[in-house]
């Protein structure tokens, strides 16, 4: 029986997180959501898109976690690291390379690759990390999996080409797994799910039996209001 390993990745402007899924091709997919916030009493299916590094550029956390050493760091050691957030749209509409830089909290600047890239990184290695312990310490590497990564809509091919980039540095991809990396449009990932919800209502808390892939002729309409 083939296995269907899937991790999917929503790299989010303002918040992101990872699901999981390890089943048989043959089975429906059941994804697992990882819950973050317990270093600050809080459980949520995402964390800050927000990133810390020392003065020396080298990777200290992210998320809640980088949030709150950052804040707590006061004066001279504050501003001598680089914190970013809401990073993500720094891509857009920009011409992009290699060498594009991105400005952190104070006001310094550090190669957005290198940033994606830890960002990246760290979101593979948690994963991977997450999964272990759910499945009784099952050692497994990325490349046992088919990676699932977010982006916009409106981002163009460079910036795709760019995030490719960032995620084999990151180690998701290695030669020869390419083709484990699938980009997905935000909205049609958003459509794919609606789809899988209950016709009636169109609410995911109703356990109605006809899910709306199975009512043709059902209009609905994806709407992106976007984050605080």
């Amino acid at each position: 029986m083939e296995e269907s390993y899937i991790i999917a990745i929503d790299f989010g402007t303002t918040y992101s997180g990872y699901a999981f899924s390890l089943t048989s091709r043959e089975e429906n997919v059941n994804p697992q959501v990882k819950l973050w916030g317990e270093e600050v009493g809080l459980e949520t299916p995402k964390t800050p898109t927000c990133i810390l590094f020392d003065e020396n550029q080298q990777f200290v956390s992210f998320g809640y976690k980088a949030r709150q050493t950052y804040l707590k760091t006061a004066g001279r050691d504050s501003r001598a690291k680089f914190f970013f957030d809401c990073f993500k749209m720094s891509l857009y509409d920009k011409k992009i390379t290699t060498d594009l830089t991105i400005k952190a909290a104070n006001g310094k600047e550090m190669k957005a690759l290198k940033v994606f890239t830890e960002a990246l990184r760290f979101l593979k290695d948690d994963a991977l990390k997450t999964i272990e312990q759910n499945t009784e310490g099952r050692s497994f590497t990325a490349s046992d999996f088919t990676w699932v990564l977010t982006v916009p809509a409106i981002w163009d091919l460079s910036a795709k080409q760019f995030m490719r980039e960032a995620a084999t540095q990151a180690g998701i991809m290695t030669d020869g797994t390419e083709n484990n990396l699938v980009f997905a449009l935000e909205p049609e990932a958003a459509s794919v799910y609606c789809k899988k919800l209950p016709s009636e209502g169109f609410v995911a808390e109703n356990q109605g039996e006809n899910k709306l892939d199975q009512s043709p002729g059902t209009r609905y309409i994806i709407v992106d209001c976007g984050e605080p």
